[in-house]
């Protein structure tokens, strides 16, 4: 357990933590020169079930406030020092102001140097203590009046330290995460870094993932709470020994080490805004984020706060390392004062539509959410989300993965997870755009996969919707012919005498290398044109010819072969250009633009822009099955 210290410059704070546990947190030699915390210190006691209680001292000084926000970034117990000579002073309130913005377990008030006042001034700084806690909605656990000098008050701040009640255990679902706080090299060991855990364990051997290394960095050694251990779990102060960085750039206080593959890090996220007095549009703050700070506008999503809460996106000047739920300390431009405080909702921005009143409901909805499972299940509703940002954003390991799967009842399919309402609202999306095909092409027996995804508007990942269109298969409402798709109840059998049709003029299709007329079939057969285009369709129907053009047909088997032709030729080359199609295919400029032109109409191809030549759209398009390999777009 750790517990941070806040309060004004030269309230004693330091002092207070050499009574407690007789460790000088000053290590600095300016610090000891000038008599003032300039950057953090540590201290540790002892506690009497053998366990070890962590303070980390934070500097007072206004010039310091970005060290001091690195030691409390992720404090879960706080001791605010205020001396009794002074009062409240501008850094107790603005560090006050940052302690109202953690989710803090206990907060505890240590009137210091009461040996230089009267009880009655001691009672009048106790009051003023209460009453700036109420301005932040904030309660103490105890208030002790101590002095650091004769040592009055210390015990009983000490045993009521004691019985502190440990942080929660935490759950075995969650990943190793922790910024650095500091970093450097021991002789004959190598690279050192300290930090505090924020989620998760870490033992001796450990493989750890870092924001500023290539390469995955092994832990050879682990000192927890100021001791040699073999392991450490959320809410300890550690300090590793790594293996296998690079020397051309060594860790440093920002980075980050977390045992999941880490994401790039996000220039734009979506936050809820607790702020201490209005913002405006565009307005400039400095983000303070683990041991991480950089410059930011603020792009307010909302004019308003509701429910304690603005929404607003973040636009970053240097990228952070964020997840869900990170709390982002706001400062002015001026660095002066402390503004609020950003929780994180959402690390993705669209690029249309972001203020919709859809979009912001979901955000205003998951910014209430109060557990992860409710926001899981949220974001859900509307999207699949791969097992990996799963994970990373809320940090869990594989085991927290697969009982999320598990309790939620996800699809998990490949690398992804899709929630039950989702899966079914597609399928029904699918099923009601392959209904509508049919109904406005009643002369085409199917459609490809990815055309139909981009005529339903779907988001879904290919492997997703080849799931999605292989359960409908299974449940035959979908059926498949070679790579196009159609409805179950558009199955039809050829009548008699379209059966009759087939076999008559099949053998002279086979005859054709281009696409031939109904009226050329008329006359083949010597039959009236009106009469063959009925009997054409039920054919189309069954998949054995394809209508190039109104009126035109082709056989599908020779369109595939076409179609093989090209995949061959763009794997070895980016575009067809038109002569060349029609020297592959040996056929005339006319029939061949209108061969590329139904391609295109397909989804095969796509003409390029203000150009004579085409390039692959989809190469599943007139395949052999499904699960052939091709990007839509």
């Amino acid at each position: 357990m750790i517990v941070v210290t806040a309060g004004h410059v030269d309230h004693g704070k330091t002092s207070l933590l050499r009574a407690l546990t007789g460790i000088d947190a000053d290590r600095l030699p300016e610090e000891k020169r000038r008599g003032m915390t300039i950057d953090l210190g540590y201290a540790f006691m002892d506690l009497p079930d053998g366990k070890r209680l962590a303070f980390i001292d934070v500097p007072g000084h206004e010039k310091f406030i970005n060290n001091m926000l690195v030691g409390v970034s992720h404090a879960r117990h706080a001791l605010l020092i205020l001396a009794c000579d002074d009062g409240v002073m501008p850094q107790t309130r603005e560090h006050l102001e940052i302690l109202s913005l953690l989710p803090l377990q206990s907060l505890t008030i240590a009137l210091t140097k009461i040996d230089m006042v009267d009880a009655a001034r001691v009672d009048e700084v106790r009051q003023q203590g209460k009453a700036l806690l109420a301005q932040y909605q904030l309660h103490t656990d105890q208030v002790f009046a101590v002095s650091s000098v004769s040592g009055e008050g210390v015990a009983a701040l000490k045993q009521h330290l004691e019985q502190l009640q440990e942080d929660a255990s935490e759950h075995p679902a969650k990943a190793f995460r922790m910024p650095l706080d500091r970093a450097f090299t021991v002789k004959g060991a190598g690279c050192v870094v300290t930090g505090t855990v924020i989620s998760g364990e870490i033992r001796v051997g450990d493989m750890l993932y870092s924001s500023a290394q290539q390469g995955m960095l092994r832990v050879r050694g682990l000192h927890s709470q100021g001791q040699e251990q073999q392991h450490a779990t959320a809410g300890c102060r550690v300090a590793l020994n790594l293996t296998g960085t690079d020397h051309h750039r060594l860790p440093a206080r920002g980075d980050w080490l977390s045992a999941i593959e880490q994401p790039t890090p996000c220039d734009r996220p979506v936050v809820a805004l607790s702020t201490f007095s209005p913002v405006s549009h565009w307005q400039s703050v400095h983000c303070h984020h683990g041991g991480e700070h950089c410059l930011a506008r603020l792009s307010l999503l909302t004019d308003s706060t509701h429910n304690g809460f603005q929404l607003a996106e973040l636009i970053l000047e240097q990228p952070l390392l964020l997840a869900q739920n990170d709390t982002i300390v706001l400062r002015h431009a001026s660095a002066k004062e402390t503004i609020g405080g950003a929780r994180v909702l959402a690390l993705d921005v669209p690029s249309r539509k972001k203020r919709s009143d859809s979009r912001l409901e979901l955000l205003s909805a998951l910014a209430n959410c109060q557990h992860m499972s409710d926001e899981v299940e949220l974001l859900l509703r509307t999207t699949a989300m791969q097992k990996q940002a799963l994970a990373w954003r809320w940090q869990l390991n594989e085991r927290g993965v697969a009982m999320l799967v598990l309790t939620q009842s996800l699809h998990a399919i490949g690398d992804w997870v899709v929630s039950p309402p989702l899966y079914q609202q597609q399928q029904q999306l699918l099923l009601d755009t392959l209904a509508s095909f049919h109904e406005q092409h009643p002369d085409q027996p199917g459609v490809g996969l990815h055309r139909l995804l981009r005529m339903a508007h779907s988001t879904m990942p290919d492997a997703v919707a080849l799931a999605i269109v292989e359960d409908l298969h299974q449940q035959h409402r979908v059926l498949k012919r070679g790579s196009l798709l159609l409805l179950a109840e558009h199955k039809q059998q050829m009548s008699a005498a379209a059966e009759q049709f087939w076999q008559q003029i099949l053998p002279w299709l086979s005859e054709q290398r281009s696409p031939v007329w109904v009226t050329d079939m008329a006359e083949q057969l010597d039959m009236p044109a009106s009469d063959i285009r009925p009997l054409c369709l039920q054919v189309v129907q069954q998949g054995y010819l394809t209508a190039v053009v109104k009126d035109r047909y082709m056989l599908t088997e020779q369109l595939q072969q076409i179609a093989e032709m090209l995949r061959q030729h763009f794997a070895e080359q980016p575009e067809l250009a038109t002569a060349e199609f029609k020297e592959m295919v040996g056929l005339g400029r006319k029939v061949s633009i209108q061969l590329l032109e139904f391609l295109d109409r397909c989804g095969f191809t796509r003409r390029k822009y203000r150009a004579n030549s085409r390039e692959l759209r989809d190469a599943t398009v007139f395949a052999a099955s499904l699960v052939e390999s091709g990007g839509r777009t």
